[in-house]
């Protein structure tokens, strides 16, 4: 055998040992030997191996089923098929082909089929009357593209499908098939989907009251443009506590009218409570004229509910623990808990003895009529009641209400007479210093034999307390006391100046019951005092000052952890301190310690003043519950110093050539700025002016004098320049001359410099 025919022979036993294969494999797909891709649509079908169409060859298949197999719906609309492979254990199975047909001269066209799948052989559609799928390996949910989940359909391993629609009524006639199915009589399933342009709507479920008449109507139209259908027969059938009225019994059938609602009216058998259920079914009625013989269109159903009135009432006593000749309220509630008005009600309250009504809402007196309470709807009666001072134990009270229809209920409830009693106590620091706490307990107590309700203290401080949350009162809500129960409350206040304050605790509780009692505190009071001085308010810029601090205790106790700060101002710089002053974060501070009644402690700072700006020293003294402040201000003196020079830049100069001076004037005081600088320059007589120039502006020349422009202010360490040109005429030791004024130097005249120059 040559090679090549070795191949040829392996590659045959290969495909046979796969087609072993896959015939035992129950989940596999047996109708030929296709490898997966994604190629062409193949519009035939695969054939079996050699003798498949004379052998069972997909044993696992036994049965093919098609819902729905018959339906009838509206045109227009979209209806799905389902074909379901059943294997031999009765269970569904996946990878089975399944050809989809339409019958010639059926109405309506296949518009999408299951082409889930990988395979070459996948599902497709050939024509609008001619697909082929394959059943699922997988469950599906097969949503419709609305947001209603309701109709959404789930498919299950081993199912496909098929979407049909008809746009114009008649019938579809639809065939399935299964190659794979061995049995001739199963491989094929059948199925006709009857199309009308009809469309109904059901009545909804009717809840109504007892004797009440429910009216059922059911509307048929066309589905293409809801124009109502008359002569539809639409049959009524009842089972439950109902009956037509109509007819008179559990059946009635109704023709649609011009607007296309057939309507019925269904009655309670009884008057009481009950329920009925109604199947609908509708009829295309029979056309004689073109044979065409009466269909059912569809059905349905629906319910009525028949229900009736209730009445209830509850009564409570609030409170149920009443003091003797204290009020309380009977609180009574009338509902209707059924689903149909009650009518007529009406409330009856005899008040027992040892109480007294005083007043109600609404008005009454023992008798009140609330009229008609729709269903769920409640009425509400208050009763404004006292206690006599005699009564004791519990009072029992029945609250009775009736209503039309035999409708009746009653409600009781019961008080306790008691009487209780109130005690109180307090205790408090006696002797406290202006910024201790003062402490405060309070105890109040119910020495009666009933409870005690809503009990209250309030302790109203005294002008000169406040408490710790500010307020100038404390209150303590004890809610209720049983008999002997006791509860107590802790509270601080502070001081606000020295003195002795006497403050009262009031209780109170319901019933007008009261307790008071008082304590006394006596508060001393710290002070201090800080003075502050210096030998002068104003010193030159650049110069010391030394300023006292004196601290004095002038309260009638003694001052512990005195500290004295003073705190060095902007435009001063720190010098020294007298012994204890330790300089700290810009501040001088002194521990002082301990300052008794009337001593006083001494210390002193001295500071360069570097700005004329004012200087406001501030030092404070603080100690335990004592502090005070004292300041004194300081001004610094800003000075100019004016400097005049004057330079030739040649000497001695040739005669006939120029001779440059320079004039320099600079403000040596580094504070104050000089203002309202004036230069004038006297030309010798051996000399004769060419130009001049400052920083103020060129110079004016009149014969030998020369004046410049005044400079309106030189700042602290500045220098303004002036500068003069002559030349030289004859020959001779000259002298050239300036003059300078300033504001500053105005009073005392002109400061003058003159420059000597030789010529020759």
């Amino acid at each position: 055998m040559s090679g090549t025919s070795l191949k040829r022979g392996l590659t045959l036993l290969a495909a046979m040992g796969l087609a072993t294969a896959a015939v035992g494999c129950r989940d596999h797909m047996p109708h030929s030997f296709t490898w997966p891709g994604t190629g062409d649509t193949i519009y035939t079908h695969p054939k079996p191996p050699e003798g498949g169409y004379y052998s069972n060859w997909d044993p696992f298949a036994v049965e093919l089923k098609l819902e729905p197999a018959e339906d009838v719906n509206p045109v227009r609309t979209q209806h799905v098929m389902i074909a379901t492979v059943i294997g031999k254990d009765g269970k569904p199975l996946p990878n089975r082909r399944i050809e989809w047909m339409i019958s010639q001269g059926s109405v309506g066209d296949i518009v999408e089929v299951d082409e889930s799948g990988w395979r070459n052989s996948r599902g497709y559609k050939v024509d609008n009357q001619y697909a082929v799928s394959h059943t699922n390996n997988f469950d599906h949910v097969l949503d419709r593209g609305d947001s209603d989940p309701s109709n959404d359909i789930t498919l299950t391993k081993g199912q496909t499908w098929i979407v049909i629609t008809s746009p114009v009524e008649g019938e579809t006639y639809v065939t399935a098939w299964c190659p794979g199915i061995y049995d001739w009589n199963k491989h094929k399933a059948f199925a006709v989907k009857k199309w009308y342009d009809v469309k109904y709507n059901c009545p909804p479920p009717v809840t109504l009251c007892a004797g009440q008449t429910a009216t059922l109507e059911t509307s048929v139209m066309k589905y293409s443009n809801n124009e109502p259908l008359s002569g539809y027969m639409v049959t009524y059938t009842a089972s439950g506590n109902c009956r037509f009225s109509d007819t008179g019994g559990s059946t009635a059938t109704v023709t649609t009218g011009a607007d296309g609602i057939a309507r019925v009216n269904v009655v309670s058998d009884g008057t009481a409570q009950g329920s009925c259920m109604v199947n609908i079914e509708i009829m295309r009625p029979e056309n004689a004229q073109c044979c065409k013989p009466a269909v059912k269109i569809g059905d349905c159903s629906t319910s009525v509910q028949w229900n009736t009135p209730g009445i209830d009432i509850t009564k409570e006593c609030v409170p149920q623990n009443v003091s003797s000749n204290s009020n309380f309220e009977y609180v009574i509630t009338v509902t209707n808990p059924g689903s149909c008005e009650a009518t007529n009600v009406v409330v009856n309250d005899s008040i027992p003895a040892g109480v007294s009504m005083v007043s109600s809402s609404p008005s009454g007196n023992g008798t009140w009529s609330l009229g008609t309470l729709a269903p769920g709807q409640s009425s509400q009666i208050r009763i404004q009641a006292t206690v006599s001072g005699s009564a004791r134990g519990a009072i029992n009270n029945t609250a009775t209400v009736t209503a039309d229809g035999g409708l009746s209920d009653q409600a009781s409830c019961s008080i306790n007479v008691t009487q209780a009693a109130l005690a109180i106590e307090k205790t408090c620091t006696p002797q406290v210093t202006k910024c201790d706490p003062i402490s405060y307990t309070v105890i109040v107590r119910n020495t009666g034999d009933g409870p005690a309700t809503n009990v209250r203290v309030v302790d109203t401080l005294p002008d000169g307390l406040v408490g710790s949350d500010g307020r100038n009162s404390r209150e303590f809500n004890a809610g209720n006391l049983a008999p002997g129960e006791a509860k107590q409350a802790t509270y601080t206040a502070t001081a606000q100046r020295g003195g002795t304050f006497t403050n009262t605790a009031v209780a109170t509780a319901d019933g007008g019951l009261t307790a008071t009692t008082s304590c006394t505190t006596t508060v001393s009071e710290p002070a201090l005092s800080v003075t502050k001085t210096s030998d002068r308010s104003s010193v030159p810029l650049g110069r010391n000052i030394e300023y006292t601090i004196t601290v004095t205790n002038t309260g009638g106790v003694a001052v512990n952890d005195v500290v004295l700060t003073d705190t060095i101002p902007a435009g001063t710089q720190y010098v020294s301190s007298s012994a204890g002053g330790n300089l700290s974060g810009g501040s001088v501070v002194w521990n002082l310690g301990t300052l008794n009644t009337g001593e006083s402690k001494t210390g002193t700072v001295t500071l360069k003043i570097t700005s004329p700006n004012p200087a406001v020293n501030k030092a404070c003294a603080r100690g335990r519950c004592a502090d005070a402040c004292g300041e004194v201000t300081t001004t610094g003196d800003a000075i100019p110093a004016v400097l005049l020079e004057v330079v030739d830049e040649n000497d001695p100069d040739e005669v006939g050539t120029d001779e440059r001076y320079d004039i320099i004037v600079t403000n040596q005081s580094p504070f104050a700025a000089a203002t309202n600088i004036r230069i004038t320059c006297e030309i010798q007589p051996e000399a004769s002016y060419l130009s001049s120039t400052s920083d103020a502006g060129p110079g004016t020349n009149s014969g030998q004098t020369v004046t410049f422009p005044a400079f309106p202010s030189l700042a602290p360490k500045a220098k303004a320049r002036f500068t003069v040109v002559v030349k030289g005429n004859q020959a001779g030791d000259t002298r050239f001359k300036v003059s300078m004024l300033t504001a500053e130097t105005e009073a005392r005249g002109a400061v003058e410099e003159t420059e000597a120059t030789r010529f020759y």
